[in-house]
């Protein structure tokens, strides 16, 4: 049986990318992505990256550059969940170019699908059961000219608009980030049943642009991918809540320079990747312990309150009993958050 993939674009799918990158030290994985990935390849799906990179026609920088960022991206990947990557396809051409050897309209160059017939001819896919995701309309329109199905990476409330020489295709769906779109096709998998055997079925939590399972399909739970990607993706947006809600712009600059450093330092010592989820947790532990206490605290006044001369003594007991549940309630509610944040850690979605 012919296999399967997921085709990715490189630039702002996998890595940030606001121009045209030829440093690989300016390399920088967007959240969610190597965990994404990694999902995605525990599903038997081979990850294959497919990216224009016209900065070597216009004389910006040279392949042995892209080369360079390819494997600093591959290597953070890997580092940061294990997440593998079987091939990485680019097209250095452009119509415009202002290196001559690289003046040609070539068929590698998305909006058509070259690369993607070469990878499917170098891996034996059925591009039928492949996958396309990418955050331009030339990723989609490469993707369904070979008859994959696609995923648009962008406000799905405001799409984003075509180039003037792209064309318009609509995609099957449209998310803001990769990790969504790994929801998306853990989900769908119960929509190739014709192929594979059921990974199990869906789950509505996921994305409510997932339609809903097949009739006849047989349910077989939640497998640990599809768990992973659900407490992902709920920790993803407790944590945007949580930065949104309680931290300004200077202290998440700040919290981001932090993070950097601890991810350094623990690249450096071989010990597990740091996060912002990590350090909100941590955060977060603090402040229950500290609501324990004050519990505590008005729980013993509570019991020390006996009857006096003051005739309003049992206001103050009732008092000092609501407080104590009161803290309590909020300590037992960001221990479940923090909860959520280490789930969303292990599942790093």
């Amino acid at each position: 049986m012919a296999d399967k993939a997921v085709f990715l674009d490189r630039d702002n799918t996998i890595i940030a990318n606001d121009g045209y990158l030829g440093d690989p030290t300016k390399v920088r994985l967007l959240p969610g992505a190597a965990a994404a990935i990694a999902s995605m390849r525990r599903l038997g799906y081979r990850i294959i990256v497919v990216s224009n990179q016209s900065g070597v026609a216009r004389g910006m920088f040279d392949e042995t550059a892209v080369e360079a960022v390819n494997q600093e991206m591959i290597r953070q990947l890997r580092e940061q969940a294990g997440a593998h990557v079987d091939a990485s396809y680019y097209c250095p051409f452009h119509p415009e170019a202002v290196v001559p050897e690289y003046k040609v309209d070539h068929d590698w160059r998305k909006p058509k699908p070259g690369m993607l017939k070469a990878a499917a001819a170098d891996f034996d896919l059925d591009l039928g059961r492949c996958w396309m995701v990418g955050d331009m309309q030339r990723d989609i329109a490469a993707g369904s000219a070979v008859n994959c199905r696609t995923i648009l990476l962008g406000d799905p409330d405001h799409p984003p608009a075509p180039a003037a020489d792209e064309p318009i295709v609509t995609p099957h769906f449209i998310v803001r980030s990769l990790a969504d779109a790994a929801r998306i096709i853990v989900r769908e998998q119960n929509n190739l049943v014709q192929h594979d055997p059921p990974v199990g079925t869906g789950s509505g939590l996921m994305d409510l642009q997932i339609t809903d399972t097949p009739a006849g399909v047989p349910s077989t739970g939640l497998s640990s991918e599809q768990i992973d990607l659900i407490a992902g993706a709920v920790a993803e947006r407790l944590e945007t809540k949580i930065t949104d809600t309680l931290i300004t712009p200077d202290l998440k600059t700040s919290l981001d320079a932090l993070t950097q450093q601890m991810q350094h330092a623990n690249r450096q010592h071989d010990m597990p990747e740091f996060s912002m989820s990590l350090m909100l947790a941590v955060l977060l532990q603090g402040v229950v312990i500290l609501l324990l206490i004050l519990s505590l605290w008005d729980a013993v006044s509570y019991f020390n309150i006996v009857a006096a001369s003051d005739k309003y003594w049992w206001l103050d007991r009732i008092y000092a009993l609501l407080w104590a549940i009161m803290w309590l309630a909020m300590g037992a509610l960001l221990q479940a958050a923090v909860g959520v944040l280490y789930l969303r850690r292990r599942a790093r979605i």
